[in-house]
This record gives C-alpha cells, structure tokens and sequence, in this order.
C-alpha cells in the first residue's frame, strides 16, 4: 500500500501555493467574494497602494486627540504636520485674551521677525518651584532658539539651588543666599536682587587662595543649543572693596577683570569667538552683591528660567523699582512669562482672600508693563492639586478659583493667558496624571514628572506658536 504521509517541506509548498494564488488573485482583482452556503463566503483581502504624503493636514476639529499627541509626543512622530485651525483649538489650553484686547502677542511678534544676525532677544519665565531646574522652560527655549536662531542656557544665579539639565554648576567657598520672595532673615537690605529675585555674596577669606569659585560646563542632558554658550555677562552690585575676577576659558586663563571699591552696579562682559567647554571664575578681594550670569549666545533668542521655590508670585513690587527696573531695561526682553499661584493655594480659606490675591497680581503686572513698556506678558495660572481627604486624594477647595482670579487679572491688564488647569482636565485631573503609566505628576499630588513637565512644556510651546501665527 502507497505511503499517503507527507513530507514538512511539502506542505509548506502546499501553503505557500495557497497564500500565492490568493495573494495574485487579489491583487488582480480587488474585490474577490465566493459564497460556499448562505451564511458563508471566502473573500479575499483587498489591496489598497499608498504613497507616502510628506506632508499631512489634520483638522483639529476633527481630530483634536492626533494633533495633541503629537504635539506633546504621545503618538509617533508625523515627519512634517501642519495643523489646520479653521477657527481656535478645540481640547488644546490656547493663550486667550480679553475681548478687548486686540493687539495680542504683535508686538513680540514683530520684535522675533525684526532680528538679524547681530541681535538678541530674551523670553523671562518666572515661576515657583513647578519649574525648577529649568522644567518647561527648556522647551521653550528650544522652541524659540530652533525657529529663531539663538544658543546659551540663559541666567544662572552665582550659586546653583536646583541643577539644571543643560548645565553643570560647581562653587567653591562660602556663599550667603538672599531671596526676595523668603523669610526677613533672608532678603537683602535695599531690595535689590537684578532680574532674578536673588542675589548672592561669599565671605573674604584672606588668604593666598581665591575667596570663591565658580564653574560651568555642558551637561548632556539638556537640548543641543542649550549646552552651546559664548557670551558671558556677570552683574554685580556696588563695590564693597577691591576686587579681582580671573576668567578661564577650557582651563586656560582667558581674561583679569577688576572692580575698584567705587565702582557701582554693573556688568563684566567677556563674548568668546567660539563656544567654550568650560567656564571658571575665581574671586579674590571682597564681595559685592552678585545678581547672576548669564550663559548665552552671540545673537538670536536667550530665554532664562528664573524658578522661586516657595514665591507667591506677590513679591516683585516689594523689590527695590528704581533698580528692577533697571536691570530689566538692560536686557532687550520681549517677553514675560509670569507662572504662579500654586504655593498659595493650599493656605486659602476663603473666597474673599482668593480675591485679595487676584488684586495683588494686577499690581504685579502693573509693575512689569510700567517698567517694560514693550515687552509682552504671558500669566500661566496653577495646575491642578490635591490634597489627602481620608483615603482620598481630592483637589484643593480653591484651586479653581485661583485659575480664575489670575485669568480676571490678566485680562484687566491686557496680557495672555494659559489655562493650566483646563489643559491637565480641570478639576480631579492631577490624580489621573498620577496614575499614568507612566507617571505624569510625582507622589506629592503637586509637582510634574520629568515626564509631565515635558508635556505642560510642549503644550505652552504649542500655544505660543499658534498664537504668533495669527500675525503672519
């Protein structure tokens, strides 16, 4: 009797016969339906040829889920993406506006266009600890530095708080913190702190040795632009004596600045002809105030990430005006990003004194515009938060209403406003960015993750570029 087994290879050959006389069958014929019963049918599959679009347009309001993914990174990356806003985001926190105002972001609109190769234009983002360690700032700076040239790190307080990602920052000595938005025990006697809230001086030493040191390199965790700076200015308050400042660029001694004991405030500015690897400064005589360095480029859009762990925001009008002011108008600054209200959230206990810090915002505003006539000004009201009630995370009472107070004070001055809460889902939402998988907010039920942080970052971005589009 004949041997009806069959050999693997064999049937393999059967099967692949199979897949090929379906396969070419459909590919010559499109639809392919043979019905076997009444309620059963073999269908080939249907090809369908695409060819790769360079460039797709997604309505947003049919669509507005894939538009914000992308945006923030959640769904892989279009090669190119041009949004299509028949009117304004739909599910996406935009920068709104008083409908009063009609001028808008024009202004810092023209300034970022009128750039050329030798000019330089700073973005300000003031914030309490949300921010810290340059936390959605660098998103913005990259951002801006991408499409309108620039490099550098921004301002850097003389002694690091919280590290950030594009720099390494190292001291040496004895240092003393003043902060203007801290305890009395804290601040500095005239008020006077340069553009960042914060000043700092060292203790004399005397002795062969420098009095401090200071050092700053890239780190290579920060963007790409970000870790490449050139320009350099360091601002100091009044002499307190004479004093010498060695600059060593890639551990070679670049230049020997000094500061007699009748000099006021001022700046040393050195600009290197390529970006160095390495910066060290080495004090020796007796310190004045120190208001901070900024790590810039030669040109293009510095931004500085100016966190104030612990602030309410309120404190910018207790400062000494005359010399904010002056440290301001020193910088060509076209924005201002003004990102508070979280620390003060949780010691509300009534709607009265929500209110009562809604007008003490408007005067902080006020300040700015009368010391900035020029420079636009962006508030971004709190996230949400929550606090433990029982077995339950909960948001905080108030929260809502500090949104709404600072959206209030925003549009009575005529400046933007980003609608923080409403982006992460308004109220209860900080829980669901808890629960991620990954986590978007940390344990604490108030601060972002790297993560989260990234997100709020590109949403900011996002909006700002949405918005200086309407001016083109």
């Amino acid at each position: 009797m004949k041997n009806e087994n069959r050999t693997p290879l064999q049937i393999a050959v059967f099967f692949l016969s199979l897949l090929f006389v379906f396969g070419f069958g459909s590919y010559l014929n499109t639809f392919f339906n043979f019905p076997i019963t009444k309620s059963f049918s073999v269908e080939l599959p249907e090809w369908k040829i695409y060819e790769k679009d360079p460039l797709k347009k997604v309505n947003i309001e049919t669509d507005p889920i894939q538009v914000i993914d992308t945006l923030i990174n959640n769904q892989p990356k279009l090669e190119k993406i041009e949004i299509v806003y028949p009117n304004l985001p739909t599910g996406l926190s935009q920068i709104s506006f008083s409908p009063n105002d009609s001028v808008g972001f024009s202004g810092f609109y023209k300034s970022l266009n009128n750039l050329d190769e030798k000019d330089a234009i700073r973005i300000l983002h003031f914030g309490d600890s949300q921010i810290e360690g340059d936390r959605m700032t660098r998103e913005i700076r990259d951002f801006f530095q991408n499409k309108y040239g620039g490099e550098g790190a921004g301002i850097q307080n003389l002694t690091p708080f919280v590290p950030m990602a594009a720099v390494d920052h190292r001291t040496q000595g004895e240092w003393r913190r003043m902060v203007s938005f801290g305890r009395k025990n804290q601040k500095q006697e005239q008020g006077r702190y340069g553009l960042t809230g914060v000043a700092h001086s060292y203790e004399q030493q005397n002795n062969d040795y420098p009095d401090a040191i200071i050092s700053f390199r890239p780190r290579k965790y920060g963007y790409k632009k970000a870790r490449r700076f050139s320009s350099f200015e360091l601002s100091h308050g009044p002499s307190k004596g004479p004093l010498e400042v060695k600059w060593f660029a890639n551990d070679t001694l670049w230049r020997i600045q000094y500061i007699d004991s009748s000099a006021s405030e001022g700046n040393l500015v050195l600009v290197a002809p390529e970006p160095v690897a390495q910066l060290r400064l080495e004090f020796r005589g007796k310190s004045p105030d120190w208001y901070g360095i900024s790590l810039d480029g030669k040109s293009g859009v510095n931004v500085d990430n100016i966190s104030m762990r612990g602030a309410s925001g309120l404190s910018f009008t207790q400062m000494d005006q005359i010399h904010f002011g002056r440290q301001l108008r020193h910088k060509n600054i076209g924005l201002v990003i003004l990102q508070f209200g979280g620390n003060s959230v949780p010691y509300f206990k009534s709607k009265e004194a929500v209110a009562r810090y809604g007008k003490s915002f408007i005067r902080q505003i006020k300040l700015f515009q009368e010391l900035l006539p020029t420079a636009d000004i962006l508030v971004i009201g709190p996230s949400d938060m929550a606090v433990k009630d029982g077995l339950n995370w909960v948001s905080y009472p108030f929260v809502s209403e500090v949104r709404d107070v600072m959206r209030q004070a925003a549009f009575s001055e005529n400046v933007g406003f980003f609608d923080l809460f409403d982006l992460m889902g308004s109220e209860g939402s900080m829980v669901d960015w808890v629960n991620q998988s990954p986590p978007l907010a940390g344990p604490d039920h108030i601060h972002f993750t790297p993560r989260g942080s990234k997100k709020v970052g590109k949403a900011i971005v996002a909006s700002l570029e949405f918005e200086l589009g309407r001016y083109e």
